[in-house]
Parts: structure tokens; C-alpha cells; sequence
């Protein structure tokens, strides 16, 4: 899966976040507040900014999935994703294939760690 609006939109919605396409500007955002103060705002780009992916960091560290990357021989990234109960890994999955950006291997290992896709 590329990188970008369409990556984004599913790692948002594996985060429990409810996303809508507005397409009077194609991106996809979050529907926040209520009433008079009811909006939208862009989901963080994860797939293609370190901003977005530190949010995408700290936000599965509250589900208990801890992700990293790291180098790989020819300037692409792999990923990894974690977590651990009692001192043992309870999950363990990485990208198989190296990736020209950080943040998009963090993307794609964290769809993986939720069970959205089968491997990348």
C-alpha cells in the first residue's frame, strides 16, 4: 500500500478515530465538537510526515503497541511493532520489505500489528 491520504485514513480508523472523506478538498478528517462548534480537521498525514508518525507513536503506545524503525543497506526503512505482557512479547511484527520513508513503514507495520493487513 503507498503512502498517503488513503494509508492515513485506514490507520486512523485502526485507531478508533471515525473518518470522513471531505471532498470539497480530498482529504479525509475527524468530525470534532458539537453544536455551534462542530468541525472537522485533517488527520495527521502518518504515512508521509515525522509529525504524523510521532502522533501515530504515542497514540499506539496507549493501546499497548510499541512501534519502531529502523535502516535498512540501500536508505529505506523496515518497521517493527511490539508489545508485551509480563516481560514477554505478545506480538511481534515487522515489514518485510524495506520502504523509501520512516513513516511509512511505521504505518504499515502498525496496520499489520491491528490486523488490518496481512504483511508488507
Amino acid at each position: 500500500m503507498k503512502a498517503g491520504r488513503e494509508l492515513d485514513a485506514k490507520v486512523a480508523e485502526a485507531l478508533g478515530w471515525e473518518v470522513v472523506s471531505v471532498h470539497d478538498d480530498n482529504d479525509y478528517c475527524m468530525e470534532v465538537g458539537s453544536g455551534d462548534l462542530q468541525g472537522y480537521v485533517p488527520i495527521p498525514r502518518f504515512s508521509t510526515t515525522w509529525e504524523g508518525m510521532s502522533v501515530l507513536v504515542e497514540e499506539a503506545k496507549k493501546q499497548g503497541i510499541y512501534l519502531e524503525y529502523s535502516h535498512s543497506l540501500n536508505g529505506g526503512y523496515y518497521a517493527g511493532a511490539f508489545s508485551f505482557d509480563d516481560g514477554e512479547y505478545q506480538m511481534d511484527c515487522s515489514t518485510e520489505q524495506a520502504v523509501p520513508t520512516a513513516p511509512h513503514a511505521v504505518a504499515l507495520v502498525y496496520l499489520m500489528a491491528k490486523g488490518v493487513i496481512a504483511n508488507a
